[in-house]
């Protein structure tokens, strides 16, 4: 088999490997939550703890929000509404977009482009199961697309 050939069989395989990656192969398992009874400083420490900048809210195991960040900058500059005391779930995010794990990850990336959202909450059976990023997304499509070195391809040979 010459070595072109080689090459367009792999290229064909990786392609198809990375058409066949879903949610489930790529997610962040281990999500940081917090209950909606918390409140914005408990989850302001806990981002800054753990370098995120992010959190699931959760009811037992069930999704109900996010909070951001961003959400508590926005919410501390209105001192109408904030105080020390104010709750996660008064200031959260409820409409949450959420995916599938069996779902693909091209279909993961078009609901991140139609929501101008860069995370998505993975629910299975009403439960959280992790969440899905678009560095996810992208290290998942980068790892399948490795041309593995044993090859030693060159063209110009043949």
């Amino acid at each position: 088999m010459r070595k072109t050939d080689q090459l367009i069989r792999k290229l064909r395989s990786i392609k198809n490997d990375a058409e066949s990656l879903r949610v489930r192969d790529v997610m962040t398992r281990d999500v940081l939550t917090i209950e909606p009874d918390r409140t914005v400083i408990n989850a302001s420490e806990k981002m800054l703890e753990n370098r995120i900048h992010s959190l699931i809210v959760t009811e037992g195991n069930k999704p109900v929000g996010i909070i951001t960040s961003y959400d508590i900058l926005l919410v501390m500059s209105i001192s109408d509404f904030f105080d020390k005391t104010t709750p996660v779930g008064k200031v959260m995010v409820r409409d949450l977009v959420t995916i599938s794990p069996d779902a693909s990850l091209e279909e993961a990336l078009k609901k991140m482009i139609e929501y101008n959202i860069r995370t998505l909450v993975v629910v299975e059976n009403e439960n959280l199961a992790g969440i899905l990023s678009l560095i996810d997304i992208v290290l998942g499509y980068v790892d399948t697309s490795r041309i593995p070195l044993d090859l030693d391809v060159d063209i110009q040979s043949e």
